[in-house]
């Protein structure tokens, strides 16, 4: 949505102070662990934009720790790009020259604003891994973003995985369910998801490699159901902000729940 069309669509625009109050009404705390995925557009007009959004972010949950997602999507198979698709005769060059992930300087793709500047906060850390790297700031940092296995990307020992047996929650600040990449801990743990092969440029023994690694069959095609369904059972509660929706969830709640959705869902669609 252009700036322009969230100018004309927004009633009354949003402040910090705003924020903070609709944070605190969804129940969040000082010491909550909240992993956040974001829209601002769908926030309508903010005053102060992005800043003001993070600040009323960091102010609400100043004992606590933030993590957001900084997917680098473009460092994967060239085979699977969608948008858009690049020529196949591009292909061995892309897989040959496609920078190693760097924490430091690796762009993250498809994000967000949001996202995007809070990786460039003062104390926010990143995990290393060369596709779904996670960003976390404040308590539980070091933790979280510790050492990321290259697969599985979003197992018990990943980010999330890390949030998902400490504790914590699930905002979705005018995202949609699907962008909740804490259900592809719930598809590992559905059981019915199969392997596939991943590629990635890393560096590996002081040289910048392209490997080919195993890891689950991801698809979050039937995030919007799960999400749909999740929100039937009180699991999720919604409210909205500005021109969208905000989605708050316990995280362990959520992922074992959305597990079962996702066996359900699978295992009646590979039968019909």
């Amino acid at each position: 949505m252009s700036e322009k069309n969230v100018v004309e669509k927004t009633k009354q625009p949003l402040t910090k102070q705003d924020i903070k109050a609709f944070l605190r009404r969804l129940g969040i705390k000082n010491d909550d662990t909240l992993v956040v995925h974001s829209s601002l557009s769908k926030l309508g007009f903010v005053i102060g934009s992005v800043q003001a959004v993070l600040e009323a972010l960091n102010e609400t949950v100043k004992d606590g720790t933030i993590v957001m997602p900084a997917h680098t999507g473009d460092n994967s198979d060239p085979r699977e790009f969608q948008h858009p698709p690049i020529p196949e005769s591009w292909h061995a060059l892309y897989r040959e020259h496609y920078p190693a992930f760097n924490k430091e300087t690796s762009p993250l793709r498809g994000m967000g604003k949001i996202a995007t500047q809070f990786l460039a906060m003062k104390d926010t850390l990143r995990s290393n891994h060369p596709v779904v790297s996670f960003t976390a700031k404040g308590k539980m940092a070091e933790h979280i973003a510790a050492d990321q296995p290259l697969s599985p990307m979003f197992g018990l020992d990943s980010p999330l995985g890390r949030v998902y047996r400490a504790g914590g929650k699930i905002l979705l600040l005018g995202s949609g369910f699907e962008t909740c990449s804490a259900f592809h801990v719930s598809e590992i743990l559905s059981g019915v998801v199969g392997k596939t092969d991943e590629q990635a440029a890393i560096i590996k023994n002081g040289l910048r490699e392209w490997v080919t690694y195993e890891d689950y069959e991801y698809d979050e095609d039937d995030f919007k159901k799960v999400g749909e369904r999740l929100r039937s059972t009180h699991i999720v509660t919604t409210y909205k902000i500005g021109l969208g929706d905000a989605h708050i969830m316990d995280i362990k709640e959520a992922v074992d729940e959305a597990a079962r959705i996702i066996k359900d869902l699978r295992t009646t669609k590979e039968a019909s």
